[in-house]
């Protein structure tokens, strides 16, 4: 099994949370960088993945609103495709 930690916690803007994303979990060169495209090549995993997800308690900047929605959108991939396992981690 694939593991993998994402730590969204350092990240204000949404362009580089997906900057980052891309390059953590080795999305092609055409990744949309938004949540559509991130909820389709999460979805298309074939490979066992196990994801930690390192959050923040309390997020600033565009994260306010942007953060739980994509921790919503891990929620909702990982009922869609078995071969994902996302653990959250809170961080202050």
């Amino acid at each position: 099994m694939r593991e993998v930690t994402i730590d969204i916690t350092p990240f204000e803007e949404k362009i580089p949370l997906h900057r980052y994303l891309k390059e953590t979990l080795d999305f092609p060169f055409y990744y949309g960088a938004n949540l559509d495209a991130l909820h389709d090549e999460l979805a298309s995993q074939t490979r066992p993945t196990r994801i930690t997800v390192l959050y923040a308690a309390h997020p600033r900047g565009r994260m306010v609103d942007y953060q739980p929605k994509l921790l919503r959108l891990f929620h909702d991939v990982s009922r869609e495709n078995y071969n994902l396992e996302f653990v959250y981690e809170e961080r202050e």
